[in-house]
């Protein structure tokens, strides 16, 4: 066990919805950061680019499901509230880098202390290539079960979850290449001398 090397990273802010329970089917469309109140839904043949900026994923889950392309960067997800986890099934296409400045800089995965132990987390994509940032989950379980290399174009991808559960190979790729981006490494992540930390 390692002690959590992000407590002490403010959360970000969560204002009121911009969305409630927003499923996207077969639509090509821009996103904007804002809170997702009951998750977020993309499914189909969706082609969804992610603005910069911060996406709250609040009291429900952040869903990419049959042949959709989510894309960002300098992007970043703050989950909070009963049922906020993601999941990126197998046939999804998944380009996601962390934002390089403001209270989520690094990170791309903020799980809200708060919340209850034991939510999972699923990385079942094939072709999410590109993870470049922080995963930080202190209270959840990441499963990563896919067939193809994941991460493997990050510079640098860190993860820091209750439990990592490794399936199908595995193909989970962590660079250390710092230097080859802008996005931060988070204080804490950088010299620990563990590319994961497994936390209480």
């Amino acid at each position: 066990m390692f002690d959590d090397p992000l407590a002490s990273r403010i959360a970000p802010p969560v204002a009121g919805c911009k969305a409630t329970g927003l499923r996207l089917l077969n639509q090509s469309v821009r996103l904007e950061p804002g809170v997702y109140c009951g998750g977020l839904s993309i499914a189909g043949t969706s082609v969804v680019t992610l603005e910069p900026g911060v996406f709250v994923i609040k009291e429900g889950p952040f869903l990419v499901e049959d042949s959709a392309s989510v894309t960002g960067e300098d992007v970043g997800f703050y989950l909070t509230g009963a049922g906020a986890r993601f999941r990126f099934e197998g046939g999804t296409t998944i380009s996601l880098a962390a934002p390089k400045a403001g209270l989520m800089a690094g990170l791309l995965f903020h799980e809200s202390k708060e919340q209850t132990v034991g939510q999972t987390h699923e990385i079942l994509s094939d072709n999410a290539r590109l993870l470049l940032g922080t995963i930080y989950l202190p209270k959840g379980h990441l499963k990563i079960d896919a067939e193809k290399p994941i991460a493997d174009q990050s510079a640098y991808t860190a993860i820091v979850v209750r439990s990592l559960r490794l399936f199908s190979g595995p193909n989970l790729v962590l660079n250390t290449n710092y230097h080859l981006t802008p996005v931060p490494v988070p204080e804490g992540i950088k010299g620990v001398g563990q590319p994961v930390a497994l936390v209480q």
